[in-house]
C-alpha cells in the first residue's frame, strides 16, 4: 500500500466575508479530506491554514493546487503550499507544545523570544488579552527534549525576575485541563507578613529568632529543628497576644478577589503552611477556604509552652500533603495549583500541574512553572484562563 500524501496550504491577504466558503468549496469539489484548519483575522488581515489528506497516491494534488491558486488569485489573496510525506506529517503532528504566558510589553516579548530562539523553541502562535487594563501575551511554543525544557523553564523564570513581570510556562496538555484544587502557603503569600516574626517581636526575642532563621538558611540545620528552636524562644507568650496578632493579620492584595472568583467557579481551596493552625484557621473562616494543614503550637494555662504538637509540616510534609489530598479528592496532580514563596515550598511546587512562585526566592526558579510579583496574586486568575466576565459575575454573586 502506497503511503499517503498531504498538502499544507497557507493563505494570507485582506479579509472579507465568504473567503473560507469559497476555498472550502474547492476542497469539497475535489473530495479531499480536511485534517486540520486554523484561521485568524486581526485588523481585517486574514491568516488561514489547512492540512489536506490527498490519499495514498496523491492524485488529487495537482488539480486541487491549481484550483486553489486560481481561487486565491481571484480573491486577491496570497497562497503558499507544500507537499508532505506521511512520515513528515506524523512527526509534525506530535509536537511537544508549551504555553508561555507573560504580563510584560515589547521588552519582555523581545527578551523572552531571544531565549526561546537560543533554546531552539519554535513559536507557533502569539495572542494578546487584556485584564484590568493590563495586557498579557500568550505564546504557544514547541520544545524538543526534556533537558531543553528544563533549561528553558529556568531561564524564563530568571528573566521574569530581572524584568519584574509575571510569567507562566505550562505544558499544553496541562494548560488545557481545568484546574480544580489550589493550595496556598500562608506567611508572605496569603498574608503580607511573617507570623513567627511578629510573635517574636511581642515576646522581645526577635533577634534571637532571627539568628536561628539565619543559621537554618545557611544549612546549619533543617526546617524542623529550626522551627522547634524558634518556637522554644516563644515560651510564655499568652494566647491573648496571639489573638491580637491574629486580628491584625494583613491579607495580601488580590487574595479576596482571587478566592471569591475561584470559589464561585467550584475550586477547592486550602492553606498548606509550615506556620501555625491558630492563624491559618482564622484565614479559613475569613476567606471561606476548605482545608487547613499547619503546625500546632502547644498551649497550657493560656500560654505557649515553647513546643510544637504532632509531626512538623516541613518541605517533605507539604509535598506529601499535596499528594494525599489529590488522591483523597480524586483530583489528578496536573489539575492541582500550589502557591508558595520559599525553599520550604520547592517539593510541592515541583509536582503540581501549576506551581506558582509568589514574590519568591531564587531557589524556586528551577521548579516553579509560574512566577508572580508581590501584590499581583490576582494574575493567577488569568493564568488559569479565567475571563474578566467570570470575575465580574463572581463578584456580583458573592454573599454579602
Amino acid at each position: 500500500m502506497e503511503p499517503k500524501k498531504y498538502l499544507m496550504v497557507t493563505v494570507s491577504g485582506p479579509d472579507r466575508p465568504g473567503i473560507t466558503a469559497e476555498l472550502t468549496r474547492v476542497l469539497v469539489e475535489h473530495g479531499v479530506e480536511l485534517l486540520d484548519i486554523e484561521q485568524a483575522s486581526p485588523h481585517k488581515l486574514l491568516g488561514l491554514y489547512f492540512l489536506l489528506d490527498l490519499g495514498p497516491d496523491g492524485g488529487a494534488g495537482d488539480s486541487v493546487i491549481k484550483d486553489l491558486l486560481f481561487e486565491a488569485s481571484r480573491l486577491g489573496l496570497n497562497l503558499d503550499f507544500r507537499l508532505y510525506s506521511e512520515n513528515e506529517i506524523q512527526a509534525a503532528t506530535r509536537p511537544n507544545l508549551f504555553v508561555l504566558t507573560h504580563f510584560g510589553g515589547i521588552e519582555a516579548l523581545a527578551e523572552l523570544s531571544k531565549i526561546l530562539g537560543e533554546e531552539q523553541a519554535n513559536i507557533e502562535t502569539i495572542s494578546t488579552a487584556f485584564h484590568h487594563g493590563c495586557r498579557s501575551m500568550e505564546m504557544v511554543v514547541q520544545v524538543d527534549g526534556a533537558g531543553r525544557i528544563g533549561r528553558l523553564k529556568e531561564r524564563v523564570m530568571r528573566e521574569s525576575r530581572a524584568l519584574g513581570v509575571d510569567l507562566a510556562l505550562q505544558k499544553m496538555e496541562a494548560y488545557r485541563k481545568n484546574k480544580r484544587l489550589i493550595l496556598f502557603d500562608m506567611d508572605s503569600t496569603l498574608i503580607d507578613m511573617e507570623i513567627l516574626d511578629e510573635v517574636a517581636r511581642r515576646a522581645q526575642v526577635f533577634r534571637e529568632v532571627a539568628r536561628v532563621t539565619e543559621r537554618a538558611m545557611r544549612g546549619d540545620f533543617d526546617f524542623e529543628e529550626s522551627l522547634r528552636q524558634r518556637v522554644a524562644l516563644l515560651k510564655g507568650v499568652t494566647v491573648e497576644v496571639l489573638k491580637e496578632i491574629r486580628d491584625r493579620m494583613v491579607i495580601s492584595e488580590g487574595v479576596k478577589e482571587l478566592v471569591t472568583t475561584l470559589r464561585w467557579l467550584g475550586y477547592r481551596m486550602g492553606v498548606l503552611t509550615g506556620g501555625f493552625h491558630f492563624f491559618a484557621d482564622h484565614l479559613r473562616e475569613t476567606l471561606g477556604l476548605d482545608f487547613v494543614f499547619a503546625n500546632r503550637l502547644e498551649v497550657k494555662d493560656g500560654m505557649l509552652t515553647g513546643r510544637v504538637e504532632g509531626e512538623i509540616i516541613d518541605a517533605a510534609g507539604k509535598a506529601q500533603t499535596v499528594n494525599r489530598l489529590s488522591c483523597d479528592l480524586g483530583i489528578p496532580l496536573d489539575q492541582v495549583v500550589v502557591v508558595g514563596d520559599g525553599a520550604n515550598d520547592v517539593l510541592m511546587l515541583g509536582q503540581a500541574g501549576l506551581g506558582i512562585a509568589y514574590n519568591a526566592k531564587k531557589a524556586l526558579d528551577g521548579v516553579a512553572t509560574a512566577s508572580l510579583g508581590k501584590r499581583r496574586l490576582s494574575n493567577i486568575l488569568h493564568l488559569l484562563a479565567i475571563t474578566e466576565e467570570d470575575i465580574a459575575e463572581a463578584a456580583s454573586c458573592k454573599e454579602p
